[in-house]
């Protein structure tokens, strides 16, 4: 059995975003994906312009389609009701990502977080359905720029939280699974 792996041991940037990290001097292995805005608003306008950051230091890495970034076959393994624990800092990437958009633009309910995980799963480079998906979108490249995935770990990964966002929605309004991400991720 393997132990946990640190998100520090699986890093391998993409060589497309190793070339932004190093004409950026950013630390390849502490980054994370910002948030555009306009007066408070999030930028819609250039999803392939994904703002990476690394402490105080930012780089903007163009990437015109997430399916391009994937790297090897690598069956992902069951996620049952817990992912793996060589997963586990991934989906922390991923869940500390939507906090920092609910931060910025406030809770979203589980229904949507749940659209917006599913329509990840079943097409990566399908048309953002609004300011969630499209920054999810960013924050998949990121996770799949910094961490070679699979196609089909990426979809196992993404039905994961689909599920989970499904599990905590007790109603169209309900925002549980952002609530219990407030208690577990930070």
């Amino acid at each position: 059995m393997r132990e946990e792996e640190t998100w520090e041991q699986g890093v391998d940037l993409h060589p497309t975003l190793r070339e932004v990290v190093q004409a950026a001097g950013l630390d390849g292995k502490k980054l994370s994906v910002g948030i555009k805005a306009v007066r408070e608003h999030p930028d819609l306008s250039a999803r392939d312009e994904i703002v990476i950051l690394a402490g105080t230091k930012t780089a903007v890495w163009r990437v015109p389609s997430l399916r391009a970034l994937f790297r090897g076959d690598r069956l992902p393994p069951a996620m049952g009701d817990e992912p793996p624990p060589a997963y586990l800092p991934l989906f922390y990437y991923i869940e500390k990502h939507v906090l920092t958009f609910c931060d910025a633009f406030g809770n979203q309910t589980d229904a949507m977080l749940e659209d917006a995980f599913s329509n990840l799963r079943r097409r990566p480079d399908g048309k953002s359905l609004g300011a969630l998906h499209f920054f999810l979108w960013q924050v998949g490249a990121g996770l799949v720029g910094i961490r070679p995935l699979s196609a089909a770990e990426f979809e196992a990964i993404y039905g994961r939280l689909a599920l989970s966002a499904s599990h905590f929605r007790m109603g169209p309004s309900s925002r549980n699974y952002v609530t219990t991400l407030r208690s577990t991720v930070l």
